[in-house]
């Protein structure tokens, strides 16, 4: 074999092996589990448990990935569902509102929970604020865009009062122990547990709660042309987080732990949230009717410009399907 023949069979070697190689890629690639992105607060309990204890995976099976990620806020869930990161998420409805109203495709397809005593005005020990009506003219701290802002909103309404009125200080829940310790607010419209840590730390105390002003309303949403594409997703989605309910009801030690770890919080305070909700998984009447109420109130408040109608927001057809399967 002369010197010419042995650089062509180099050559020929060299490329196999990079077509082999180049093979070998494009058959991993097609192997690897599809993606399926989920963002929610830190603390909602059945979808860390679904993620934590295998749910997710028991309900996709091994071909799909479930990827939870925590989030600070509604409005930041639903900003990065809009540029096409997430597609399942829990939030308030107040930001999924919103989102539908600035021309999100997002569909709710359950309730997660409800609320009232969850959620609460709280005031600094020497604010002097005994009544609703006392914040006038209050530094009152509250996360921008959220369900608390919702509530703040309610309050001041039922006092005829507006925002106008009082110093609001945004804040996301996380920092409003700062802002009490540095008496730099006056107040907050807070919730559990961060209400009871500023309690415990700083003397504040409760003025009122939701209780009479508005049900807190928390719900699942998923991207609708994703879920058009992909319904076994979203009923295995919800398959997933009815069965991680149905484990915590029985583990409730055990649910607390979990999530206090992955919070980076204490188990007594994961139990204080767990006790001031109610978790349920509807789309009735009842959950049509609250968020008409949200749609409603952002729409006179002028917060939307465009009000979006519940049977547009709405998609009962997974839930039903996951229904229709249970025994």
């Amino acid at each position: 074999m002369n010197k010419k023949q042995k650089n062509l069979i180099s050559i020929f070697l060299i490329g196999a092996a990079v077509l082999s190689m180049l093979a070998g890629c494009g058959e991993k690639a097609e192997n690897e589990p599809e993606q399926i992105r989920v963002m929610t607060p830190g603390n909602y309990l059945p979808i860390i448990i679904a993620d934590k204890k295998g749910f997710f995976k028991e309900a996709f099976g091994e071909n799909v990935n479930v990827e939870v990620t925590a989030a600070d806020s509604g409005s930041a869930i639903m900003e990065t569902m809009s540029s096409g990161g997430v597609e399942f998420a829990a939030l308030g409805d107040m930001p999924v509102v919103q989102a539908k109203a600035n021309g999100l495709d997002v569909k709710v397809i359950s309730s997660l929970f409800r609320s009232t005593s969850g959620y609460q005005l709280i005031a600094a020990k020497d604010s002097g604020i005994k009544n609703i009506s006392d914040i006038r003219g209050k530094r009152v701290a509250v996360m921008s865009g959220s369900t608390n802002h919702k509530l703040l909103l309610k309050y001041l309404g039922a006092e005829h009062l507006t925002e106008d009125d009082i110093d609001i200080v945004f804040l996301k829940n996380k920092d409003q122990l700062a802002a009490f310790v540095g008496n730099t607010v006056d107040a907050a419209v807070t919730q559990v547990p961060t209400s009871t840590a500023i309690e415990a730390e700083t003397g504040a105390y409760e003025v009122a709660d939701a209780e009479g002003y508005d049900d807190i309303l928390t719900v699942i949403v998923g991207d609708d042309a994703y879920m058009k594409e992909h319904p076994e997703h979203a009923r295995q989605f919800l398959q997933a987080v009815l069965a991680a309910t149905d484990w915590i009801k029985d583990n409730e030690e055990e649910a607390f732990s979990i999530v206090a770890e992955e919070m980076g919080d204490t188990s007594e305070n994961i139990a204080l949230y767990y006790n001031t909700r109610t978790f349920e998984y509807k789309l009735d009447v009842g959950v049509s009717d609250a968020l008409d109420d949200t749609i409603s109130y952002l729409y006179e408040q002028g917060t939307i410009k465009n009000r979006p109608d519940v049977a547009d927001l709405t998609d009962a057809s997974y839930l039903d399907a996951v229904r229709k399967e249970q025994p």
